[in-house]
């Protein structure tokens, strides 16, 4: 058993089974050593979209889990086109939160993503980032994040 798949066993994480995306895009595009992820919605493994607006009718801690589930699809996807033992580095990791115009701690938010990140993949899960409000982001969802991966050859 890998280092990646041991940390999942001991945090009792079970990566989503994604499908297809729904329109007409690639989950993931791999460019030589880059991995590009499209934006993963903080869907349920069941296919509930975990939706709202920070500072209106959902909570910091309702933000974290969003993050938290958008970062598991998220990982599902690498896993699915390389495998997470072939991450080399998280370069860059994206994020918005469906927010209202007084809500200002998204960066506290998406930490419940970065956190997972770097629960699963250790110091390959640090990244920069970059965190920021929507008005409005697919289906509803309250998180949305993308990425850029290094992977190995």
């Amino acid at each position: 058993m890998t280092d990646v798949q041991e940390r999942l066993k001991a945090l009792s994480i079970e990566l989503p089974v994604l499908g297809a995306p729904r329109y007409a895009y690639e989950a993931t595009v791999r460019w030589g050593d880059l991995l590009y992820v499209s934006g993963q919605i903080s869907r349920t493994a069941s296919g509930e979209t975990l939706q709202g607006c920070l500072g209106d009718n959902a909570t910091l801690a309702d933000g974290v889990t969003a993050a938290r589930t958008a970062a598991l699809n998220l990982l599902a996807r690498i896993n699915d086109a390389v495998g997470l033992d072939n991450v080399q580095q998280i370069l860059k990791l994206n994020a918005w939160a469906t927010s209202s115009a007084t809500f200002v701690d998204q960066p506290s938010v998406i930490d419940g993503a970065s956190q997972l990140l770097l629960d699963v993949l250790g110091d390959a899960g640090r990244h920069a980032r970059t965190a920021l409000p929507a008005h409005v982001l697919p289906q509803g969802a309250l998180v949305e994040l993308d990425a850029t991966i290094a992977i190995r050859s």
